[in-house]
């Protein structure tokens, strides 16, 4: 018992001497390390000369650092006003950023931006020299958008006195400069020069390869999110033609989805969120939309609501939400909502494990069901293997249906496959196409086109330097705008002369000018395929506008001194000779009928085509650079009609009428055989008698009609007795009228010599 009972007592004496020792220890470390410090102080002595100047280095840098932080601000801000048309503001800001030392590639780029203020005259007097000089400095300095500026200048600026060819070499040395710090407008130009042959060789490989680095970024943001979609506008239409909706006409819709209607207010969600058809991009308002229609069990509302949850979208990135969306949409067998669980069980979430098979399943059922995505995605998985059986040739055939739908992504993906073939012929030149387009919907293009439609008639220089940056880069649509801008004498940008007449009407010299530029663009856009670029140049030809460029005729001495084993002179000449370009209806006849030939392939090309049918049958009509046909005249002005049925055809009608006498005068005979045909045809004297009959009695007719609008004379009742013959009652009321007027007897003579006589 007493062993048990002294338990307690060891125990506790033995804790306390644990505790002891714990702190004599932690005691022990403390003086050890208080006793290293003081070691480190002895042995390392500090030096305040060198911790000043350290402390003033990190103060110089943070200074560096604020004033560049305040270079890139006032760069940002000055390009926001330039945007808001609060031009004055900009130049402030601008020049301020240029004079404030500091960085010497953020004192470029605020030089380039004021060089295009000068070039447009925004807020300054416009000043294409000086433009050209703030581009040079800046260019210089390393800065890739007065690169790319001064390549777009120099292949556009058309200057008689100098050399074409050194003009070339200028806009290629600073295009290629601009490429190589990886502009994408810069690669862009340089792969559209050399796949055309434009002052470079023409390679498809060194195309592809500017191309590429573009287009696999661009692919990367498709594949990523939903970047805004802008349509093209050709500003040579009519307004009428143009397919942009109006803001009236929005708030009708808005008003509509409102009430309760939900297909109205799923459709514009999905206008809000992919920023197409006069919507601009709103994740937050696509959200309400959508969701408005997805309380109702919209299945296309729940499917795109999966999408924005799913990318995060206007909200937070959460795959089990949209797992949820699309579980109800699938179920409707929404297309979308099939795709959406493919990705799903492609990626797998925490709620839902990686499962290949349900996501090649879903993945097919979507691009049966007509979603390019699904397509794209389902061609994905053939081309790796995954989830099926490896297949490249079912890789292309649902990569080439997501393009026939503009799905962006899939048009890379088959670059990359006919680059290299894979599952098909190696084909460069597609390659190259495919990349072009791919490239002319990214980020660069979208915001440019969408900044240059912002612009109105007032401003038109603003939106004439953004087409033609863009038109530099290849960009067809912008080619041609630029050329109406040109043309039509909006904007007259690169003009070198004053501009004191820019608001007044131009004069001859900047309407030539203008042409001149507008014909570079439109023959460029007509290289590929533009309609109304095609036109516009026939009408070039047929009036004699623009210039030509011939090769320049060598003298007989310098054809004489070449050798006999060297090649003709014809083929050596480099020089050419810039002239006025004469009236040539063959040249004009052969631009209507390519433009006519054209197969419509969008509702704008109707009248194009239509207004070059309708050019040939006048050409042919009246023998103008071809030979009078009048029957194949009366079959392009049919085809006028048949091409564009939704146009103007009174003046069709009134021409075909026209040329329907047209065809009767020709098939009369000559005059001498004419008049013998006709003296010896009774039917011909007997017409004639009838037309002097005819006309007798309408003569006849009109001087009776005369006879009885006369007043007749009041008669008086008292002075008329007995029966008077119809013959005689009007001498009878002469005269007791003129009885009455109390002159009788002068008014009797003459009614009795009238009647006698």
């Amino acid at each position: 018992r007493s062993h048990l009972g002294s338990r307690p007592g060891v125990a506790c004496h033995d804790r306390r001497t644990m505790l002891r020792l714990l702190i004599v220890s932690l005691t022990l470390l403390l003086l050890l390390y208080g006793v290293k410090v003081a070691l480190l102080k002895l042995a390392i002595p500090v030096e305040p000369d060198i911790t000043s100047d350290e402390e003033a280095q990190s103060r110089t840098v943070k200074g560096s650092a604020e004033e560049e932080g305040s270079s890139i601000n006032e760069l940002k801000a000055g390009q926001a006003a330039y945007r808001r048309n609060d031009d004055v503001e900009a130049v402030a800001l601008f020049g301020a950023c240029v004079e404030k030392p500091g960085d010497m590639s953020m004192q470029a780029a605020c030089k380039t931006a004021l060089g295009e203020l000068h070039l447009v005259g925004a807020g300054v007097i416009r000043n294409l020299s000086k433009a050209t000089v703030l581009f040079q400095e800046a260019a210089d300095a390393g800065d890739p958008d007065a690169q790319f500026n001064l390549g777009a200048l120099y292949g556009a600026l058309h200057v008689p006195a100098e050399d074409l060819q050194r003009r070339e070499a200028l806009a290629v040395l600073h295009l290629y400069a601009a490429s190589t710090a990886g502009h994408p407008g810069a690669l862009m130009a340089m792969g559209y020069r050399h796949m055309h042959g434009y002052g470079v060789p023409q390679a498809c490989t060194t195309a592809a390869l500017n191309y590429i680095d573009v287009a696999k970024r661009i692919a990367g943001v498709y594949s990523e999110g939903m970047p805004q979609a802008v349509e093209l506008v050709r500003l040579n239409l009519h307004q009428k033609d143009r397919k942009v909706i109006s803001a009236s006409e929005i708030n009708l819709f808005v008003q509509i989805a409102a009430s309760g209607d939900t297909t109205v207010a799923a459709a514009i969600g999905k206008r809000y969120l992919l920023g197409i058809e006069g919507f601009k991009q709103d994740y937050h308002k696509a959200r309400h939309y959508l969701r408005m229609a997805a309380s109702k069990n919209h299945p296309a509302a729940l499917a795109l609501l999966g999408y924005m949850h799913c990318l995060g979208l206007g909200t937070t990135k959460n795959l089990d939400t949209a797992y949820s969306y699309f579980v109800s949409a699938a179920t409707q067998n929404d297309p979308n909502g099939h795709n959406g669980l493919g990705f799903i069980y492609f990626r797998g979430t925490n709620a839902q494990a990686r499962n290949l098979r349900l996501a090649f399943r879903h993945f097919n059922e979507s691009a049966f069901l007509g979603s390019s995505d699904g397509m794209f995605n389902l061609a994905s998985m053939y081309l790796t293997g995954t989830g099926t059986d490896q297949s490249f040739q079912m890789a292309v055939l649902y990569y080439t249906q997501a393009l026939d739908r503009g799905h962006t992504p899939a048009a890379y993906s088959l670059a990359v496959m006919h680059l290299n073939g894979i599952g098909t012929v190696r084909d460069c030149d597609i390659a190259v196409n495919l990349l072009k387009k791919v490239c002319e919907r990214g980020e660069w293009v979208s915001s440019k086109l969408v900044e240059a439609y912002a612009y109105d008639e007032r401003r038109a220089d603003k939106a004439a330097l953004l087409f033609l940056k863009l038109a530099e880069a290849g960009h067809e649509v912008s080619q041609m705008n630029a050329a109406h801008l040109f043309d039509s004498g909006q904007s007259v940008l690169l003009y070198p002369g004053s501009s004191a007449g820019a608001d007044q009407t131009p004069t001859a010299e900047m309407r030539h000018h203008s042409r001149t530029l507008a014909q570079r663009f439109y023959e460029l856009s007509a290289e590929q395929g533009g309609a109304s670029s095609e036109l516009r140049l026939g009408d070039y030809s047929y009036y004699g506008w623009g210039v030509a460029a011939t090769f320049k005729d060598l003298d007989t001495t310098t054809a004489r001194e070449a050798s006999d084993d060297s090649l003709p002179l014809m083929f050596t000449n480099t020089e050419v000779e810039i002239s006025a370009q004469p009236v040539d209806y063959e040249a004009s006849l052969a631009r209507y009928r390519k433009t006519a030939e054209m197969t419509v392939t969008g509702e704008w090309m109707s009248s194009f085509v239509a207004r070059a049918s309708f050019n040939l049958g006048f050409m042919y009509q009246f023998g103008l650079g071809v030979t009078q046909d009048l029957h194949t005249a009366k079959q392009h002005y049919h085809r006028c009609r048949e091409v564009d049925p939704s146009g103007i055809h009174t003046p069709v009608t009134m021409v075909l009428l026209g040329l329907g006498m047209h065809l009767q005068y020709l098939r009369l005979p000559n005059k001498v055989r004419l008049f013998e045909r006709l003296f010896a045809d009774t039917r011909f004297h007997v017409l004639v008698l009838h037309l002097v009959a005819i006309l007798v009695v309408l003569a006849m007719r009109c001087h009776f009609a005369r006879s009885l609008r006369r007043p007749w004379p009041t008669v008086s009742h008292h002075s008329t007795t007995g029966s008077a013959g119809a013959e005689t009652a009007p001498a009878a009321s002469a005269e007791s009228s003129s009885d009455v007027a109390g002159d009788a007897s002068p008014v009797r003579r003459v009614t009795e010599g009238m009647t006698l006589h």
